[in-house]
């Protein structure tokens, strides 16, 4: 997917995802990849996520370069979204207590919010 395609599907989609699940309408900001937001030199061995969200500053950045598609986009939304509504201080917590990422209770939550991406696969 492109930047221009994403940009459509955000601005439809997310304002819905926003009113289904609460919590406050994040910025949203698109990049080819994490290294160009970051201004960091592209590590090859590297795996470029396809979104992230910022709790200093509020947002969800999305990496198109690693968008394959509408689904993965919407589930990106939906859990980064997800943390937006965490707690910071828990989230780095339970990191710090020995939590992996697919023990995390946090990650746990914004993976079953991924579960409802079909809700908004057609607007």
């Amino acid at each position: 997917m492109n930047k221009e395609q994403i940009s459509k599907i955000v601005d439809k989609v997310y304002p819905l995802i926003v009113n289904k699940l609460g919590g406050k309408q994040a910025n949203v900001k698109l990049y080819h990849n994490i290294y160009d937001r970051l201004g960091a030199i592209n590590n090859e061995d590297a795996k470029n996520p396809s979104a992230e969200y910022d709790y200093s500053n509020k947002t969800i950045y999305l990496y198109y370069s690693a968008i394959d598609n509408a689904e993965e986009l919407i589930k990106s939304l939906l859990h980064e979204h997800t943390h937006s509504m965490q707690s910071k201080k828990l989230f780095e917590l339970l990191y710090d207590c020995g939590h992996i990422y697919c023990t995390h209770p946090y990650e746990k939550q914004a993976k079953k919010a991924e579960l409802k991406w079909k809700e908004y696969e057609n607007q």
